[in-house]
């Protein structure tokens, strides 16, 4: 390949017919070396990547793909452990109501009482894996989360319960923090969203996916089973992160000159770190002081005042809470009792949740990507971070679909005779919600400039859990006072409706509220 800019090209001397013979002055190669770039397109097979990576084959970036992808992975299912261990409790509240003396609203606790905590320790998690490093912090939530789980199937009374469930929640949460973090220092921006989509699709399959284990699991053992299979989860993560979770924090970069300048550091690259001293050399990553930590934890919330992620958040929100929280922690209470379902058939349930949140993401991950690359290329290779919006709009569509078929079938069905008909509403919802789930998350992450990215997270998950805190306080009420139908109206009305405004707004006026706190 050569470069063809008439400017580059010199004349050669003139041939016995006359003809100028032109020669390009510079092969790519050549071009690339003079940049310094020679070994990110042997490694890459490209340069055109952002982030640009370091010449260092310790750098994440750089790293082979199997171990970027085994990490993903790991990071994802250990995010997803904090909703699963939230709803793991839903096919046993028949239980704790009968053992306890408790109605099926105070056994619902257990599920929403995490909740909060989900939402609010990421806020801390975030700022102390950004100095001991994340591996630390993952290791240390999933052995304590352990401890928590054992814990809690040798309780015997409601109070020590909830006890166990705040701890294992405070243990569980790291990941929904540092997660999406750490899938930006791995991958460049053009894999960003399907990567940010596999963590973000754990992330919703964790409701749906616990009780559709737990409930066959209860019904045949006990309830102190869904807690020992969340210990030894926990315990395989730990043996994981030992052997296959380096870490990715603290990776310095060099300023690449210009051609022809001198390299601006002298020393030379370092020799790739042996693998089992990357999993058991641990060091500070940051030397910021730890008197900081208490401004570092509520500095996310600032995020408030930032448009472009305050309005795609609210949006989330409410869809998740509407769809996800709606579709698992009331499922006991609006199917199980009507069609007089145990604990194994409530869990089966869910196998529509699943479904729809794996095909949700199909669509989600590599398609809005693929609609970043068209995007740019018909914007001659501008690239917004709002041309990625448009992509979610579909969902807000889908997400008040099947909110309403949910509703209109679940009044329409006869009581005490199971029907499938709610669920297709069920699939639609969660289908809806992946797709809105991950672009949003990319979006946001990709509005802020990489030194605000860390606290995007954090305050995302504080804003969801906070809703999601509190919609089963006013869920179960909504559809025995309204009905069914009327109490899914509203519901989807929000979702699609208010949702979609949302994003809309920020998809007209993002560019310019980015561009006014960059000037700030």
């Amino acid at each position: 390949m050569t470069v063809q800019a008439d400017s580059d090209i010199e004349k050669a001397p003139s041939t016995r017919d006359g003809r100028v013979e032109e020669k390009p002055t510079t092969t790519l190669n050549e071009d690339v070396a003079a940049y310094g770039l020679d070994k990110v397109l042997a490694r890459h097979g490209r340069v055109d990547l952002i982030p640009l990576p370091s010449d260092d084959p310790n750098d994440p970036y750089n790293w082979p793909s199997w171990r970027k992808h085994v990490l993903l992975v790991q990071v994802a299912v250990h995010s997803m452990m904090g909703a699963f261990s939230a709803a793991a409790v839903i096919p046993s509240f028949e239980t704790f109501s009968e053992m306890w003396n408790v109605s099926i609203t105070q056994a619902s606790y257990f599920v929403s009482v995490p909740i909060v905590f989900l939402g609010v320790f990421p806020l801390l998690w975030a700022p102390v894996s950004n100095r001991i490093g994340r591996r630390p912090v993952l290791l240390a939530s999933a052995l304590l989360s352990a401890v928590c789980h054992f814990a809690g199937a040798y309780c015997h009374s409601y109070g020590a319960l909830m006890t166990t469930r705040v701890f294992q929640a405070i243990f569980l949460c790291p990941p929904q923090s540092i997660g999406a973090t750490m899938v930006g220092e791995m991958f460049f921006l053009h894999e960003k969203g399907a990567k940010i989509g596999i963590w973000t699709l754990l992330n919703s399959l964790g409701p749906p996916v616990a009780p559709l284990i737990m409930g066959p699991l209860v019904y045949h053992t006990s309830w102190r089973w869904s807690f020992w299979l969340m210990a030894i989860i926990n315990l395989v993560q730990l043996v994981l992160y030992l052997f296959l979770g380096p870490e990715t924090a603290g990776f310095k970069r060099p300023v690449r000159g210009a051609p022809g300048a001198p390299a601006p550091l002298a020393e030379p690259v370092p020799h790739k770190t042996p693998y089992w001293k990357l999993l058991f050399t641990f060091k500070r990553v940051s030397a910021e002081p730890w008197s900081h930590l208490p401004l570092e934890v509520v500095r996310p919330l600032g995020m408030v005042f930032s448009m472009p992620v305050l309005l795609p958040t609210l949006a989330y929100s409410i869809v998740f809470s509407y769809t996800n929280v709606l579709l698992t922690v009331e499922i006991p209470a609006l199917l199980g009792r009507k069609y007089e379902l145990n604990a194994q058939g409530v869990g089966l349930q869910f196998v529509a949740a699943v479904i729809g949140a794996i095909l949700g993401e199909i669509i989600a991950g590599k398609g809005s990507d693929m609609w970043m690359l068209w995007r740019t290329k018909r914007a001659h290779g501008n690239r917004e971070p709002e041309m990625r919006l448009p992509f979610s709009l579909p969902g807000f569509v889908l997400a008040l679909v099947g909110i309403l078929v949910f509703g209109i079938q679940l009044q329409n069905t006869k009581a005490g005779v199971w029907n499938v008909t709610p669920l297709i509403g069920v699939a639609i919802a969660l289908f809806a919600s992946q797709l809105v789930t991950t672009v949003v998350y990319a979006y946001v992450t990709e509005s802020q400039p990489p030194s605000l990215q860390s606290r995007v997270p954090p305050f995302v998950s504080f804003t969801r859990q906070l809703l999601a805190f509190v919609a089963p306080f006013y869920l179960g009420i909504m559809y025995e006072d309204l009905g069914a139908v009327r109490a899914s109206g509203v519901l989807a009305g929000l979702s699609g409706g208010l949702g979609f405004l949302l994003v809309a707004v920020t998809m007209v006026f993002g560019r310019r509220w980015r561009k006014q706190g960059v000037a700030e």
